[in-house]
């Protein structure tokens, strides 16, 4: 196990020195914030008086949908900015290196991919810390022991299905101009796939439903129905259920496919299925690209 520990450790030191990478990682989480802080909770504020007064609680109920959306974004574009590492490698034929030397191909990939998980998985905590200090600054109140696990429990599937889908994407990659292009449209097509930039209610039919079969959008609603849960209770108490379920729709705090509201099982088989999917058809075109 030790050049499998090496290759990680040298691929975690050079991402972590190269600023642009970081920065690429990092460019939709400030875009989603920027967006927040302009016009994104006026918005739903503003959707949320049709039924009811506006009041802190509903303020903190935004906030809550916001940071949900934030860490699904962040675990898919600092994975994929830690795969840059496997861009670089291959421009400059590094890769070809570690090939000719006693190091198999599976180990030489896993290292990538484990790299990534980390990295995605360090800053994905790290933005949740923040953002939990954020939330209960505002007034939200600090998660549940049960509560933390499960948020823990989805970043942890969040980045391990972002690293399968990236290590997919960039297996096409060649060079570092194609690699921060692609970085450019994850980063900015991410916002829109998992109904951050704009509702799922505000976008057409046939839109709704390619976000509802995005996979990553799924860990949206999970983290979304974990932070939401206690004040979608408190600010909507005496409302009608059909405008309570209405906003859960709009803002894609709950999917409903076919007429059928879909479960938190259907989601997890979605993200479990999908990584796994994605991790073996990414090791087939490894060892095909490198014969």
């Amino acid at each position: 196990m030790n050049p499998l520990f090496s290759l990680i450790s040298r691929n975690t030191r050079i991402f972590f020195r190269d600023r642009t990478l970081v920065l690429l990682s990092l460019l939709s989480v400030f875009i989603v914030i920027l967006l927040y802080g302009i016009f994104l909770q006026q918005t739903q504020l503003d959707a949320i008086e049709q039924f009811m007064g506006v009041t802190e609680g509903a303020k903190v109920m935004v906030n809550e949908w916001m940071v949900a959306g934030l860490l699904t974004i962040t675990g898919m574009t600092t994975t994929l900015g830690a795969f840059g590492i496997m861009v670089k490698d291959k421009e400059s034929h590094k890769t070809n290196d570690f090939l000719t030397a006693p190091l198999s191909r599976a180990t030489i990939q896993l290292s990538y991919v484990l790299n990534s998980f980390i990295i995605g998985l360090l800053f994905s905590l790290l933005a949740f810390i923040a953002c939990e200090a954020f939330l209960v600054l505002t007034g939200s109140e600090i998660l549940s022991g049960t509560e933390l696990l499960e948020v823990i429990g989805i970043m942890i599937l969040s980045v391990a299905l972002a690293s399968s889908i990236n290590l997919f994407l960039v297996l096409f990659i060649n060079t570092q101009t194609a690699f921060s292009t692609l970085s450019t449209i994850i980063g900015t097509v991410i916002g829109f796939l998992c109904g951050v930039y704009v509702p799922l209610g505000a976008v057409p039919a046939f839109v709704q439903y390619i976000i509802m079969y995005f996979p990553i959008s799924h860990i949206a609603v999970l983290l979304r129905q974990t932070f939401m849960a206690d004040s979608l209770e408190a600010v909507f108490e005496g409302v009608p259920a059909e405008h309570i379920q209405e906003y859960q729709l709009n803002y894609g705090v709950i999917f409903e496919l076919n007429g059928n509201l879909i479960s938190t099982t259907f989601s997890l088989w979605m993200i479990v299925i999908t990584t796994l999917a994605f991790t073996l058809i990414s090791i087939f075109i490894f060892k095909r690209q490198n014969i």
